[in-house]
């Protein structure tokens, strides 16, 4: 409540209160951007009428308006101390927004300080606190000299983005790089800068820069994360412009910023007109590179990623500069991992749509659990380069467990899969790194060898089916390379390429192999006997219904076929590097 007025957050989820706003928003000249949050204003809780608005988009104020008749009534101020209090209870330390340029003198009258300017809009930022942290920190990095800049995302880091950076720093005493900050990029932020610096550490007069939001981010160029090029871009564009002429550049001393040229992405071709066209008006000189090719295009990171996604990891791998292939091997492990549980219907398993037999996890738990485990992936690509140590997986997978558990509330979602991915990451890392590629002999017998070097576990589910019923546990698969996987489960999966069921079909097939020690723990041998069973029915005569079924009476049974979940994401992500 406040004086006369009500100010209520709204779930712009609901698509009714969604064309409430996107209405009232157009009515002032405006539209709807995306947001986390939004606030009306109203004369009393049970009112319809919209007297203003405004909302938030991590720490960027958006869609403020105030409608006509309300106009002398002071909303503005009431609205926008509304949002700096909810931005301020998230965490954030300043709040920035954008806003046409005729409101300069409200927002300066609540503490907002100009960032930068363009025809159609402003961007500024309560306290400018945040800028001036940023720009003390650049300032400490500027050396003397003729010095140029990067703007760099490198999601993930190519030839391409090598090539870019060697040829500017060829025509500066001083290259700084500054990696976009931004985490709405496959490769994370922290993935991203280390790519980066390690991608340049051999080159004397490259400075890698830590990003910040103030150079190509959400708040500077939103349509930068989205792709498209619509009337709103060239705006973005130019603030992201003025507001690295104005601040970023003479903190470093740059004279002179680079890019490479873009022959496919419309967006980033804009953006290269408007610094060739804007620069040189603010002192700053622009230079595009022409891109490296491979073969008849050019070296791209989003061609890198297509690569990926299509299941042609040689031409990605070949894109990559040497230095992140341990990155793609980690991310392929994750992708591994989201295809299994995005597969569905499954049975007994945690899918889309349910959660199968398990009361204790969803789709959400899952999702969480994957991400959780992402940098420990990454880990143990990164430190099988140079050599597999068994105790240092080991560490690593008792690190990874503890971080899984605290992201899922102590539920276990992955500790097999990523036993058996993790340590097939640290292997497929390490003979890239040593032969360039990923033979299935040598895979096999350096997984063998590795694995014989963890200790077994004890007093697990696992560790008392394995005694119980003298069937191979997880560890022991390792130790024997998984036989089934190379003689059965990969060669049917690799036939299976142009089927849309490709997924559900490999599951069953591994569902009837599979000595599942999670079957074994939650229903005996009679049940694992069965599962084999109907596996082998459904996969003789294949029908989603079918499957679904099998998952409702799956459900009622508390069967869950975990171990071969696991087997099915291992399956995938070998895929990517053996036929």
């Amino acid at each position: 409540m406040c004086s006369s007025h009500y100010i209520s957050s709204v779930p712009l989820s609901l698509s009714s209160v969604r064309r409430r706003v996107e209405s009232f928003l157009a009515e002032n000249g405006l539209r709807i951007a995306p947001l986390d949050y939004y606030a009306i204003v109203t004369r009393n809780e049970d009112s319809d009428e919209i007297l203003a608005g405004g909302g938030l988009e991590g720490n960027v104020m958006k869609c403020i308006a105030v409608s006509e008749s309300a106009r002398a009534e002071g909303l503005t101020n009431k609205l926008v101390s509304h949002l700096i209090g909810v931005a301020m209870d998230k965490g954030h330390q300043s709040v920035k927004v954008f806003t046409k340029p005729g409101n300069q003198g409200i927002f300066s009258s609540l503490g907002f300080q100009l960032l930068a300017t363009s025809p159609e809009a402003i961007l500024m930022e309560n306290g400018f606190t945040g800028l001036k942290s940023y720009l003390k920190y650049l300032s400490g990095l500027r050396k003397d000299g003729r010095n140029g800049a990067i703007v760099m995302n490198a999601n993930p880091f190519t030839k391409g983005h090598r090539y870019l950076v060697e040829q500017a720093a060829a025509q500066v005493d001083n290259l700084y790089v500054i990696a976009v900050k931004e985490d709405r990029s496959r490769f994370p932020y922290v993935e991203r800068l280390a790519m980066i610096k390690a991608g340049t550490a051999d080159l004397g007069n490259v400075t890698v820069c830590e990003g910040s939001d103030y150079a190509v981010s959400a708040a500077t160029f939103p349509t930068y994360f989205l792709k498209k090029l619509d009337d709103a871009s060239d705006t973005q564009m130019t603030l992201d412009i003025d507001l690295f002429s104005k601040h970023i550049a003479p903190a470093l001393g740059v004279s002179v910023r680079f890019a490479g040229s873009e022959p496919v992405d419309a967006l980033t071709r804009r953006y290269n007109e408007l610094m060739s066209e804007l620069l040189p008006h603010k002192g700053i000189g622009f230079v595009e590179i022409q891109r490296l090719e491979d073969g008849d295009a050019a070296i791209s990171a989003s061609r890198l990623r297509n690569s990926l996604d299509i299941g042609t990891s040689e031409n990605a791998l070949r894109l990559a500069y040497q230095t992140s292939i341990p990155y793609l091997v980690a991310d392929l492990a994750q992708r591994a991992l989201e295809r299994e549980l995005d597969t569905t219907p499954k049975p007994g398993l945690v899918d889309k749509d349910d959660r199968g037999a398990h009361q204790d996890m969803d789709h959400g738990t899952m999702v969480r659990s994957i991400l959780a485990l992402r940098p420990f992936f990454t880990s143990l690509a990164l430190a099988a380069v140079d050599g597999i140590d068994p105790d240092k997986v080991r560490e690593t997978g008792i690190e990874a467990e503890k971080t899984m558990l605290m992201a899922t509330c102590g539920v276990n979602t992955h500790k097999g899969a990523f036993f058996c991915l993790g340590l097939s990451a640290a292997v497929v890392s390490y003979l890239l790194a040593r032969d360039g590629k990923v033979g299935r002999d040598e895979f096999r017998r350096v997984l063998a060898r590795t694995a014989e070097g963890i200790p077994s576990a004890k007093d697990t589910h696992g560790a008392d089916a394995v005694n119980t019923y003298r069937v191979p546990g997880a560890l022991e698969s390792a130790r024997r390379a998984y036989p089934e996987l190379f003689s059965d489960w990969l060669p049917y999966y690799n036939s299976l390429s142009h089927d849309q069921y490709r997924e559900h079909k490999t599951l069953l097939k591994i569902m009837t192999m599979l000595d599942d020690t999670n079957i074994l723990h939650r229903n005996g041998l009679e049940g694992l006997r069965k599962v084999k069973a109907d596996a082998a029915s459904i996969l003789a005569d294949f029908s989603v219904d079918r499957l679904s079924e099998l998952n409702n009476e799956y459900k009622a049974s508390n069967t869950s076929p975990g171990g071969s979940a696991d087997m099915l994401s291992l399956t995938i992500y070998i895929s990517n590097f053996i036929n």
